[in-house]
């Protein structure tokens, strides 16, 4: 049984497809029969795209899913098509990746079908609100229905608000222990009216990172939501959040460093409202932590660990920790296994988020030790990116999380770094 049946439960149903004689998705909201948005999904109207393994991963599942996508309008685009920020230079560009940018309603749709699609899965709509037990395991799910529904295997998905640490309270298990980062981040979204072909500043898209140490710290990006659409996201933290207004939202793209956010402005009409989220907090539930854990039921997605989404982390941690799954069900090893592999896998999420954020002046919070010399030699990488063509890789496949943060540490990178900030 998955509880919640946005992309991390549908990653994870496809995945026990796969082991399961049955698959019960159990979703409370009330499944749209078009691609549009969710009340359980308030940030689907922003902008979204699928980081370098999460889209592997969707491939892997979904072969046609892109084609798909491409067929109703999403437009995909070379990665030196595009140009990545820093402030105001221009990150090194590195070929080799196709990026597309896609509605999040759309892309859950798609996937949504495609899942429904098998034999042995399927939705109702419900909300489960605790857990059935036996000796030391989890033997089902209750219902708000009223109704207890039994099952081998329970997957918690049902992200950031998740309730599982009050439902093993319950059966007499701690709660996992939670770490927690205020971030105060807003950012904003609108459509633009966009020609055939048409380019900003030469480019199909832009990626603007305005660093901590800049007057408005947060990121910015401009790319196509359609053959005729255009589709802008500024964010920003604390009393600089962007707001619904159509003039603060043009006076911010016009005083961003990369020239391709004054063009849109300038060159193109807004095709609809602004449409604002707030993002309180990073959260992470460390249960790899808790020594005593009944089997039969596991988390996954946001429901462990919920990053600054201007990193793009969510749908790809989403689609690892639902791989995560699929190769610990393969061991049939017991699930502190499965939790030692989130750790892995959040960890290296956290490492590249939660080190740049710390960078942010108000964050609250003591600083992990060694922060400062971590923070100097992250801010010489970074910097390094804007020159050093090796350097520039490495950084891409990090964020891409087709390498872990470490191999930025490397002594290769570290000495060319090095060298950068030297020139």
């Amino acid at each position: 049984m998955v509880a919640g049946g946005s992309l991390a439960g549908l990653l994870a149903a496809r995945v026990l497809h796969d082991f399961a004689d049955e698959v019960l998705i159990v979703e409370p909201d009330e499944v749209p029969a078009t691609a549009r948005n969710r009340a359980g999904t308030p940030q689907g109207d922003q902008f979204h795209i699928l980081l370098g393994m999460g889209r592997q991963l969707f491939e892997h599942w979904f072969p046609t899913l892109f084609d798909k996508l491409a067929a109703v309008g999403a437009v995909p685009y070379a990665s030196d098509d595009s140009r990545m920020y820093l402030d105001v230079p221009s990150r090194v560009t590195i070929p080799g990746d196709e990026l597309m940018p896609v509605p999040r309603p759309l892309l859950e749709w798609h996937v949504r079908a495609e899942v429904l699609a098998l034999p042995r899965v399927r939705l109702v709509r419900d909300r489960v609100v605790g857990l059935t037990s036996g000796p030391e395991r989890v033997s089902g799910v209750e219902l708000a229905s009223g109704s207890s529904v039994p099952g081998d295997l329970v997957v918690d998905a049902t992200g950031r608000g998740s309730r599982l640490g009050e439902w093993l309270r319950r059966q007499d298990y701690e709660p996992p222990p939670k770490q927690r980062m205020e971030l105060d981040l807003g950012y904003a979204t609108a459509l633009y009216h966009r020609y055939p072909d048409q380019r900003l500043d030469e480019l199909i898209a832009v990626h603007s990172l305005r660093s901590s140490g800049s007057p408005e710290p947060g990121v910015s990006v401009v790319a196509p939501a359609g053959p005729d659409r255009w589709i802008c996201t500024v964010s920003a933290y604390g009393k600089q959040r962007p707001t619904a207004s159509m003039d603060d939202f043009r006076h911010r793209c016009e005083r961003e460093p990369a020239a391709g956010f004054a063009a849109l402005t300038k060159e193109c009409e807004p095709a609809g409202p602004v449409v604002t989220h707030r993002f309180a907090h990073s959260l992470r539930r460390d249960f790899h932590a808790l020594r005593r854990f009944p089997a039969g039921v596991v988390p996954v997605g946001d429901a462990v660990a919920s990053f600054n989404p201007v990193y793009g982390q969510g749908m790809p941690s989403a689609a690892l920790h639902a791989s995560a799954l699929g190769a610990w069900l393969s061991t049939g090893e017991d699930v502190h296994a499965y939790f030692e592999r989130l750790k892995v896998l959040v960890d290296a999420a956290w490492q590249t988020s939660a080190m740049a954020d710390f960078a942010l002046p108000h964050v609250p919070g003591e600083r992990p030790r060694g922060y400062r010399i971590m923070h100097a030699v992250g801010t010489a990488i970074d910097r390094a990116t804007t020159t050093d063509p090796v350097v520039a890789r490495c950084f891409v496949d990090v964020i891409n999380m087709r390498l872990h943060p470490s191999a930025l540490l490397s002594p290769r990178i570290l000495a060319r770094a090095a060298l950068a900030r030297g020139r």
